[in-house]
């Protein structure tokens, strides 16, 4: 690899074979590094392959002025994280991961803080993420010595649930809030009495987490099983009732419609609830 340019004494661009950017990380790496010389491979402790040229340029700008440490560190929470959740992680982590922790800092040092309203849907429908959040938290407080609020793990933890897939950290937080939403909804009707803690309070919560996901994909159809729908229909019909409450949210929010089938299935689980809820 030839030296492109430094950003700093321990961060340089390079160029590799096929003249592609690369983003390299290495202690004193850039310490009198000239463009065009090659590049000292016993140095390099870390290569970033930022794909997208407008992602390499935010990550460079994102780490030219930032302190070693917070990048080290968040280079090794990604590591930990991609250890632990055993699955493909994109590489734009690096560059959304080390931004969202290096303001939480320097927000903690101001003494500004936000509260994640979220927490709870991510605690509930995303427990590994959530936990790899939590040991972030961990990491930064006894390396760094900055104890972040706690609701800091499901902001981390939303960066790598977003990392795990194709799809934009909107898309992401839209799905999530869809799904606070619907609970929330739900706690509105008395016959239920459900709230965090309840009897199959959890289980619905990961019966919605699917729903709201499939709704939030492609549909590939509309096909519905009549019988079961008429069945549930006549034999459930207050459960139904909520259960189309819900889809009608969902439909509004997600912009398309939704099977019969889908509120059938879902007016079961709030038959459940409902019995449980009167014994």
């Amino acid at each position: 690899m030839l030296v492109n340019k430094t950003i700093n004494n321990n961060i340089v661009s390079c160029l590799d074979d096929s003249g592609h950017e690369l983003i390299v990380m290495g202690r004193g790496l850039g310490f009198q590094c000239k463009p065009g010389t090659p590049l000292r491979a016993d140095l390099v402790e870390k290569v970033f392959h930022l794909e997208d040229p407008q992602q390499a340029d935010r990550f460079k700008n994102l780490v030219r002025n930032l302190p070693p440490a917070y990048l080290n560190l968040c280079t090794r929470i990604i590591d930990y994280a991609a250890e632990v959740l055993n699955v493909p992680l994109q590489e734009i982590i690096y560059l959304t991961l080390t931004d969202h922790v290096s303001f939480a800092i320097e927000r903690q040092k101001k003494d500004i803080s936000f509260h994640n309203s979220l927490e709870y849907e991510v605690r509930t429908f995303y427990p590994r993420e959530y936990a790899v959040g939590r040991h972030a938290l961990t990491m930064i407080r006894e390396e760094l010595n900055i104890a972040l609020l706690e609701d800091e793990a499901a902001s981390i933890a939303l960066h790598f649930i977003n990392a795990e897939c194709d799809v934009s950290l909107q898309d992401t937080l839209r799905c999530t809030q869809t799904l606070h939403d619907i609970l929330d909804l739900l706690t509105t009707f008395p016959q239920l009495d459900l709230h965090p803690g309840k009897p199959y309070y959890d289980e619905l919560a990961v019966l919605l987490k699917f729903l709201v996901q499939r709704s939030f994909s492609e549909p590939v159809s509309t096909a519905s099983d009549p019988v079961l729908v008429d069945v549930v229909r006549q034999h459930c019909p207050q459960s139904f009732e909520i259960a189309q409450r819900i889809i009608q949210h969902l439909e509004k929010t997600c912009g398309h419609s939704i099977p019969d089938e889908e509120a059938a299935c879902l007016a079961i689980h709030i038959r459940r609830i409902a019995n449980a809820a009167s014994t």
